[in-house]
């Protein structure tokens, strides 16, 4: 069985006290699913919603809490009971104070205690966000009021003082005390309950609308439903209507849902005139009552939106009872329009928003539509529980409906309205169906059977309103049962009927409702005002249901009114709403598919009476067909394959049209008609244009000259021709006539709007002069931009430059017809916009502005197909004064709008250099040059992007400046419209910062004039300038921050406003701020007034933090930037918490550490997760240790006055941060990368943590077993997107827990516990392949994609898209190239998305990037892997699995560094990184003098990567991979090593290493070493040697000692390998071909001119070299052969050891006694070793000659009796010993005594004794003065001087044993020995 699943509503207590479980509010629920982006596909939301508590409480929303019960009591006591909830040691939260307050919350609210139990358990989670806000509101209310009420252009919704709906009033005390009492913990359980009763319902109204996503459309059933809902969302909202039982609305009887409502409506009303009662404080009493108040309100508002849902869910007539109880309702409170409750002045701020629903309700109850249908239906249905189906109530309705349009009710007027309309089709059934039957009584009388009987309600028709009672009573009742049933519609028309009234009692109510309440006002008002701005949230949606239902009544209307301008005015509202050309841009494409204009265009009654009959009065009437014809034509319903609006067939052409006869037109004559005698024919032509009120164009007084060379088209759109018939409509002078005429009516606009600006010099005489109107003059450029629009927005995405050009095209073409030669419709608008500019503003008419927005709004619609078109105009247009005329926006906004209040042209140009910006982005690549065509996304090249670059700089950098000069400024104006001032900011900020990130967020080159976006850079500069001065503008900056401060009180309001910028612009502030402060890191400026001012104001950033969901992720972004930038200058960084204030700190903590909580929303979980690693790795103390330990910084410590019970609750955020981490398989890979960066920050910074993670339960088991269970997948280019996703998901977590595991072991190790790294070994599988497995780089991917790209884009380069640091760096799809705004400039091309789905460039680029997160994560796992490596080497150093380990990490480096597709630069690092940990390993295992087999195979591993790096060192070491080969070199040093070591049994053979069981596969491994020496010491040493003698010859600066020492190294190392003397002859011939010997004499006769400081250190490198050679005895032949001591003698360095004094071990130079010492003497050894008895006068002759060296040898150990002294002031070396003097001694008496012996042998060794030269040392002298140091120890200790580190390391080293001498260290023990061996050779003759 399933474990059942714990609740997320209510989890146990303990949970919710300790910090392991945040509940969700309804709030944020409600937030949740209407506001955060993503949201909607939240687990952690759906989880939560669908709970089976949640659900009960959502099926109940409309009702209260359930009351108190014994069974809630007994769950409250058991959830608080000791057993649940453990007392908290730290004194976090007060049991007992909890229960308390429960208890009052139960019983004042009369709710159940587990309920109220879970506010308070709310309200002290959410308790620390409020003392954020409570401690600071007071700094920032006062000014933020003062900026608020500057104004005295409020909005109606905005007429209460500010800080009333902010929580704050000038009284409140805002201490921590104050906050911490009972009182103010108790009014805010207050708050906290009613906002949770309030969003209850209002969640629950938004799930409703899920589940009816669609909505009501009325007759039109070929909508498609368009939801923007998550599936999981709509069964959610099914749910609950399914239980709230709607059928039940409309068939059962009892009570439903709907009466709920109205019951529950009624209790707020007696709540809202009661009041409240919980609190006896006069001082609270004030904002209790307000808060109260509203609340009630507010709950009014969200039920009738749920009732308003519940009736429009089925197409069915309500029940009766229902329909009466709620006329009822609304009668008693006078459909509030009389309603008075208390606190007038804040109900009057919603009674516009609650008559508007309940008008709505009135009428959706009657549900026109299937009333109406009703009457059509073919018989009765016994079911159907309707209203129309019961005679009171339908009496009572209209009774009710009677007395309010008696009243003139105006909320009331639209249900008036449409039972008028339903009395008068049922009246008119009525009738028709009498007649139908008087009609078949005689047959019925004839006896004729079989007849089925008229039908009960059957279409009437269009019959007129007549008033027929008396003919109704003519009912029969013969028969059969069709009398019965007309019997009913009698009585129920009769019942109606009864109400008394003056008259008809159906016409007075459609009287009532047209003239009295002047309702087509009313449903004009609730199309346009209602839900905007300030009414209740999901404004388009709920928008669009209200007007198909008012659609319902204005289409019932059509059979009552003719067309008349009321009625077309109502028509208009409902289909255009409140929607302007800006509000269209910004809806979403599937939203106008459900418009009502898609209806009306489907809808034969409404193309029939309004707009056929607003056709044929055109252009007589022009407006009504004007803004028909606009607000059909933003629809896209109906485009053909043209891409035209379904309207633009009557604006191509028509066959009628209305026009005023000049009154001097006589040419027509009467027709005659005997059924109209107003018909009239002409007799001659009728010019269109030509009578007093049009003034002709030019080509029209052409056209009259000479009407042969005009088409037949051209002559019908200028004259009407003769013959042509008309029907008079007025015959009053002048006769207004609609002609029967073919023409095209948009090319007639276009001439009326070239007539009117043609002469005269202004517009308004323009308008004046050609019988047009300014209004109609902007109705036509509205048209127009419109029409643009639609075919913009209806053009296929990937298609819309080409297909959007040619409709547009057409369009023009058409609207400029009738224009004279030269000039086109645009050249027409544009000059009156200039026109129009060109008089200064002296008066604040609006018809003027209206002209210029409406072209404003062209320009922006023309820029999208013809930017070629409005760059050059604007740049000469005196809009912005590009040409140093002055900019007359700024003077219209200084003269009109800044007095008006109105902003609508400012707001339209922001909004076409929004556009402009767009367009010199999406085109940036474009107009770089010419794409060339590839042959499968061939396409024409889009029309009109060939625009100067001088231009558009320059009208960029004016509309900047400008529109910098209104963000400075806007601070002071004066708004009409809260909302616009909104808008400005949002759009201004939102602007700027696609300006910084398009120019400086891609192609990180310094010429910023080669960009892509070089148009944009002076603009993008200007922007700078303002910001990130040092002085920088106070206005500005003064207004982001003024944004912000609105922000946060605006959120924190009662009841928010949910504008559609309300939010957007606090967002778009901190956005701009985050990317000015990374612009300013990025372009290396000084630090900036910015920051200095946001660090400043962080308190405020803090409050932002808690205040809105939405402002989350962009307040901690920002928070991220200022750690960051705070952290680079060399001083002190600035401390944030420092800047918040010690309280607002404290709180601030604790609110952080919830992370994402309680929505669980993963951006801003990373973001939160980035932002603490910046904080613990940048220097920030305090605040890291609070992060890390969560406890308060010292400046809190001293102070603990906190919230309730007085203690601190600060939680530890790396302790949260390791909890979530033990559930790493739940997490998002995103989140838990950003969790593990944090935590290995976090350590590497304060490796003290390191202490808390081992105490941790799971951590440190769960990351374990996590990077032993991952697998490998193979990235190949057949992978999957999403396989790609995992892999560097997968990569980057194992890169940070191995480093994390790789401290913790350096932890373990200093703790002496070793035990870790053993234990942790077995799990280490998969990152010992996978970590230094070669990147996946996909180079045939990246070189084609490059090839491929700059083969199609011609000059733009693949680079150009790299992204720089000015966005924040992740893994993915637009890690290396921007994708985002690579789409931007390239998706107008169709190589950009393809013809394929993942086909394309995007496509491309997209894989580039995944492919090259998985090299990054795979290099940062090998770095990782680096540490651990070494760490394990350092504690498993002996153990023998580790051994074969590190053996086989070695070989893997190393093959890895051999097999590569990276590019150069990449494998550079990386294997050079490869090789130092390579390196490191080895050297363990050879001080471990590991015995394994494996460690003996990476000598041929190591051979194959040096000759696949190069053989040649003067090549190799000349390049920039130098110290790639010296680390090889060094590899191959120490693989030879492990070869030199006969303590294994067995061998390797090439790369495999076998187990030798027989002598000749030991042979066989042996040779095959043998023979990759020998290859080394010929390539390496020999070769090597010379090449690096000459390359130092050279270039000095390229050769450096150390490669000597290598190759001198490598060469002993080799002679030392078992085996290699029987391969003599080749090497011979080896160093002989490579002439060794020779190079090294060479080296050594100028390595005194290569010495530095006097250190001769190349003489002593080639003499070892030499050395080296001669260890092998055959080689010292060679080297005796060639005279070697012959060269060595004649060098000038070693003229310098045969001085008469003689060079000591303290002498300067000293490397010239260690060369004497370690080189010379040792290689005469050798040679005299290798050669013998011939080689012994010559080696002695070579010895005297270095008399001054032999004669102080002699005196070497001298005692003086002197005490000691420095060795800089003593330059001899008698009085004291080293370990040097003693080697010295004891190689002079080896060879003293071999050269003895060969004198004294004489002949018989072959030699001639008087030959052999006397050794000028004096053996007994040295005798006798070892043997005095050897008998006084103690002053022997003295004495003793340490030569070197390594000496001075075992001076201070204990002894290994006791020695005789009783040495005290390590050092004098060996000094010891080491006299005591030379007393040895110097005693015994036989020795």
């Amino acid at each position: 069985m399933a474990p059942v699943r714990e609740s997320t509503y209510f989890p146990p207590l303990d949970k919710c006290l300790d910090g392991r479980h945040q509940l969700i509010s309804w709030k944020n629920t409600y937030i949740g699913l209407q506001q955060l982006e993503g949201a909607t596909t939240s687990e952690t939301l759906e989880r939560h919603l669908t709970d089976s508590h949640t659900l009960e409480l959502l099926k109940s929303a409309l009702l209260p809490y359930p009351p108190p019960t014994a069974q809630t009591k007994s769950t409250f006591e058991t959830k608080t009971s000791a057993i649940n909830v453990v007392p908290s040691t730290q004194g976090r939260f007060d049991v007992k104070q909890i229960r308390q307050d429960t208890l009052w919350l139960t019983a004042k609210a009369a709710i159940d205690e587990v309920t109220a139990l879970r506010i308070v358990i709310l309200e002290w989670q959410t308790r620390p966000s409020f003392q954020l806000q409570e401690n600071c509101l007071a700094d920032d209310i006062p000014s933020l009021a003062a900026s608020l009420n500057a104004s005295r252009f409020q909005s109606a919704s905005s007429t209460l003082c500010p800080t009333q709906g902010f929580g704050y009033s000038p009284n409140h005390d805002t201490t921590i005390e104050s906050i911490a009492s009972e009182k103010t913990r108790r009014k805010r359980l207050f708050s906290v309950y009613l906002t949770e009763r309030r969003y209850k319902i209002k969640t629950c109204s938004y799930l409703v609308k899920c589940a009816h996503a669609r909505p009501e459309n009325g007759t039109n059933k070929t909508t498609q439903r368009t939801s923007a809902f998550p599936h999981w969302a709509e069964q959610i909202g099914h749910e609950i209507v399914n239980n709230w039982d709607v059928p039940g609305v409309f068939h059962v009887t009892g009570k439903n849902v709907l009466q709920s409502g109205i019951d529950v409506l009624r209790s707020r009303i007696r709540d809202l005139q009661e009041g409240c009662r919980w609190f006896s404080d006069n001082e609270l009493q004030e904002d209790i009552e307000v808060e109260w108040c509203q609340s009630q309100i507010l709950e009014m508002l969200a039920n009738l939106d749920i009732i308003l849902n519940v009736l429009t869910m089925q197409n069915q007539l309500p029940r009766a009872d229902l329909v009466l109880s709620w006329f009822r309702f609304m009668t008693d409170y006078g459909f509030f329009e009389v309603f008075q409750p208390p606190l007038l002045e804040l109900y009057d701020a919603h009674e516009i928003e609650l008559q508007s629903l309940c008008s709505l309700v009135s009428l959706a109850i009657l549900r026109l539509p299937v009333a109406l249908k009703e009457f059509k239906s073919k018989g009765k249905e016994k079911h159907n529980a309707g209203y129309l189906h019961d005679l009171d109530t339908c009496g009572d309705i209209t009774e009710i409906l009677i007395n309010a349009a008696s009243t003139c009710l105006q909320v009331a007027s639209p249900a008036v309205l449409a039972w008028s309309v339903i009395l008068q089709s049922l009246r008119e059934r009525s009738i028709a169906a009498l007649e139908e039957r008087d009609d078949l009584l005689p047959e019925r009388s004839n006896g004729a059977s079989g007849s089925a009987g008229s039908p009960e309600f059957e279409n009437p028709g269009q019959a007129s309103m007549r008033n027929s009672g008396s003919s109704l009573r003519r009912g029969s009742s013969t028969g059969s049962d069709t009398p019965q049933q007309q019997s009913f519609l009698e009585q129920l028309l009769e019942r109606v009927m009864l109400v008394p009234v003056d008259g008809d009692a159906i016409a007075y109510l459609a009287r009532a409702a047209v003239d009295g309440s002047h309702v087509l006002n009313i449903i004009a008002t609730l199309s346009t005002s209602y839900y905007n701005p300030s009414g209740p949230e999901n404004g388009l949606q709920s928008n669009l249901r209200i007007r198909h239902i008012l659609m319902d009544l204005v289409r019932a209307v059509l059979s009552l009114m003719d067309y008349q301008p009321d009625l077309v005015a109502t028509t208009l509202a409902v289909l255009s709403g409140n929607e302007d050309y800006w509000g269209l841009l910004r809806q979403p494409r599937e939203i106008r598919e459900i418009q009502p204009a898609a209806r009306f265009l489907e809808d034969d009654v409404f193309m029939t009476r309004i707009f056929a009959v607003a056709l044929s009065r055109f252009p007589f009437e022009v407006l009504p067909f004007l803004r028909l014809c606009r607000a059909l034509a933003s629809s896209d319903v109906g485009q053909k394959g043209e891409g035209l609006p379904t309207i633009w067939s009557k604006l191509a052409s028509t066959d009628c049209l209305t026009c005023v006869l000049p009154m001097s037109f006589t040419a027509y004559q009467l027709l005659p008609d005997d059924d109209d005698s107003s018909i009239i024919s002409l007799t001659a032509d009728l010019d269109m244009f030509d009578h007093e009120y049009t003034t002709q164009p030019t080509s029209f007084k052409r056209l009259k000259q000479s009407d042969d060379s005009v088409s037949a088209h051209l002559l019908n759109l200028r004259q009407i021709p003769r013959g042509t018939t008309g029907r008079v409509l007025s015959e009053t002078k002048p006769l207004v006539v609609l002609w029967h005429h073919d023409y095209c009516p948009l090319a007639y606009l276009g001439m009326l709007l070239h007539s009117a600006e043609l002469f005269e010099p202004t517009l308004a005489s323009s308008a004046q002069s050609s019988g047009l109107s300014l209004e109609a003059i902007a109705e036509i450029i509205d048209l127009l931009s419109i029409i643009l629009f639609t075919i913009i927005r209806g053009a296929p995405v990937s298609k819309t430059s080409l297909s959007a050009f040619d409709a547009a095209q057409k369009v023009l073409d058409t609207a400029s017809e009738g224009l004279d030669l030269g000039q086109d419709i645009v050249s027409v608008i544009f000059d009156i916009f200039e026109k129009e500019l060109g008089r200064q503003p002296k008066t604040t008419e609006e018809a003027p502005l209206n002209i210029l927005l409406r072209c404003t709004q062209f320009a922006e619609a023309l820029l999208h197909v013809m930017p070629d078109r409005v760059w050059p105009f604007l740049g000469r247009s005196c809009l912005l004064g590009v040409n140093g005329n002055g900019s007359q926006l700024g003077a219209i906004l200084a003269s009109t709008e800044m007095i008006t209040g109105r902003y609508d042209l400012l707001i339209g140009c922001i909004h076409l250099l929004e556009s402009l910006t767009d367009d010199a982005i999406n085109h940036a690549v474009v107009r770089q040059g010419p794409t060339k065509g590839v042959a499968r996304f061939e396409a024409s090249r889009p029309p009109s992007t060939g625009v100067s670059q001088v231009v558009m700089k320059r009208v960029l950098l004016n509309f900047q400046r400008i529109l910098l000069d209104v963000h400075e400024s806007i601070t002071t104006w004066k708004f009409a419209q809260t909302e616009q001032r909104h808008e400005i900011n949002t759009r201004l900020l939102f602007i700027f910062n696609r300006l910084l990130t398009c120019c400086f967020g891609i192609e990180d080159r310094f010429d910023t004039h080669q960009k892509l976006t070089a148009s944009l850079i002076p603009a993008a500069e200007q922007i700078i300038k303002v910001f990130l001065s040092s002085a920088g503008a106070e206005s500005s900056l003064a207004n982001v921050t003024n944004v912000i401060q609105v922000g946060v009180a605006e959120a924190f309001s009662i009841e928010p406003r949910n504008t559609p910028y309300g939010t957007q612009q606090t967002v778009e502030a901190l956005r701009l701020a985050t990317t000015l402060l990374r612009l300013n890191t990025l372009l290396g400026l000084e630090r900036s007034a910015l920051e200095e001012k946001t660090l400043r104001n962080v308190s405020l950033l803090a409050r932002c933090y808690t205040s809105h969901p939405i402002f989350r992720q962009p307040v901690v972004e920002l928070l991220g930037v200022l750690v960051l930038n705070a952290d680079i200058t060399n001083d002190q960084p600035a401390s944030l918490l420092g800047h918040m204030g010690e309280d607002a700190a404290s709180r601030f903590l604790e609110v952080l550490a919830m992370i994402d909580e309680p929505m669980c929303d993963r951006d801003v979980s990373v973001s939160v997760w980035k932002l603490l690693s910046a904080v613990v790795s940048k220097r920030q103390q305090w605040f890291a240790i609070a992060v890390l330990t969560g406890e308060a910084p010292r400046k809190l410590i001293k102070k603990k006055i906190t919230e309730s019970g007085g203690h601190e609750r600060l939680s530890s955020i790396f302790q949260v941060a390791l909890d979530r981490l033990s559930n790493i398989g739940r997490l998002h890979a995103q989140t838990a990368l950003a969790i593990l960066e944090f935590i290995t920050l976090a350590a590497d910074s304060w490796p003290w943590i390191l202490a808390i993670v081992e105490q941790h339960p799971f951590f440190l088991t769960v990351i374990t077993e996590y990077i032993s269970q991952v697998e490998t997948v193979t990235n190949t280019t057949q992978n999957r997107s999403s396989q790609v996703g995992m892999e560097y998901y997968k990569l980057q977590m194992s890169s940070y827990i191995t480093e994390i595991l790789a401290m913790y072991t350096h932890h373990t190790r200093h703790a002496s516990n070793t035990s870790y790294a053993k234990e942790l070994l077995p799990n280490l599988t998969y990152i010992t392949t996978a970590a230094v497995l070669p990147p996946e780089y996909n180079a045939s991917l990246h070189s084609n994609l490059r090839r491929n790209f700059e083969a199609r884009f011609g000059n733009c380069k693949l680079t150009a898209f790299k992204r720089t640091s000015l966005k924040q760096l992740s893994l993915g799809e637009s890690f290396y190239y921007d994708l985002e705004i690579a789409s931007q400039m390239l998706s107008s091309d169709s190589s950009w998305s393809g013809r394929d789905q993942g086909g394309g460039f995007a496509a491309e680029l997209a894989r580039a990037n995944a492919n090259l997160s998985v090299v990054e994560a795979r290099i940062n796992l090998f770095h990782s892997w680096k540490l651990l490596a070494v760490e394990l080497s350092r504690c498993l150093g002996s153990d023998s699995d580790y051994q074969k380990t590190m053996a086989e990490v070695i070989m893997d480096c190393l093959r890895a560094n051999t097999k590569t597709t990276l590019p150069q630069i990449i494998f550079e690092r990386l294997a050079q990184s490869r090789a130092d940990l390579a390196f490191t390993l080895l050297q363990t295992l050879i001080q471990e003098q590991s015995p394994r087999p494996e460690v003996k195979s990476v000598l041929f591993t190591a051979w194959d990567a040096f000759r696949a790096h190069g053989t040649d060192l003067a090549i190799v070491l000349d390049g920039d991979q130098a110290p790639y080969c010296r680390a090889l070199l060094k590899i191959l040093c120490l693989s030879l090593q492990a070869h030199t070591s006969s303590r294994t049994v067995s061998s390797s053979v090439e790369r495999g290493t076998i187990e030798v069981n027989d002598t000749q596969l030991r042979l066989a491994a042996a040779n095959v070493t043998l023979i990759t020496v020998l290859e080394i010491l010929k390539i390496v040493v020999a070769h090597g040697f010379r090449s690096l003698t000459t390359l130092l010859h050279d270039s000095p600066n390229r050769a450096f000692p150390d490669d000597f020492s290598l190759l001198a190294a490598i060469l002993r190392n080799s002679l030392r390998i078992p085996g290699l003397e029987r391969h003599t002859t080749a090497l011979l011939s080896t160093f002989a071909d490579a002439q060794t010997s020779r190079y090294a004499s060479t080296l050594l006769s100028w390595s005194d001119q290569l010495a530095t400081n006097r250190d001769p250190i190349y003489g002593e490198l080639s003499i070892n070299f030499l050395l080296e050679l001669s260890s092998l005895p055959a080689l010292a032949e060679t080297l005796a052969v060639e005279g070697v001591l012959n060269h060595i003698s004649n060098t000038n360095l070693i003229k310098h050891l045969r001085t008469n004094r003689g060079m000591g071990p303290f002498d300067q130079p000293v490397r010239l006694y260690t060369i004497w010492v370690r080189g010379i003497l040792p290689l005469l050894l050798n040679l005299l070793h290798a050669v013998g008895a011939s080689m012994a006068a010559e080696i002695s002759a070579a010895l005297n000659q270095f008399h001054g060296q032999l004669a102080r040898a002699s005196a070497t150990f001298t005692y003086y009796g002197k005490a000691p002294v420095t060795i800089d002031s003593e330059p001899s070396s008698a009085g004291y010993v080293s370990l040097s003097m003693i080697s010295e001694a004891q190689t002079l008496a080896v060879i003293t005594k071999i050269l003895d012996l060969y004198r004294d042998a004489g002949p018989s060794a072959g030699v001639v004794s008087s030959e052999i030269m006397e050794i000028m040392w004096d053996r007994s002298r040295v005798k006798e003065d070892v043997d005095t140091w050897l008998q006084t120890r103690s002053t022997l200790r003295e004495r003793i001087v340490p030569i070197g580190e390594r000496e001075e390391k075992w001076a201070r080293m204990r002894p290994a044993g006791h020695s005789a001498s009783r040495a005290i260290n390590k050092l004098e023990e060996k000094i010891v020995e080491e006299l005591e061996q030379l007393m040895t050779l110097l005693g015994g003759k036989d020795e």
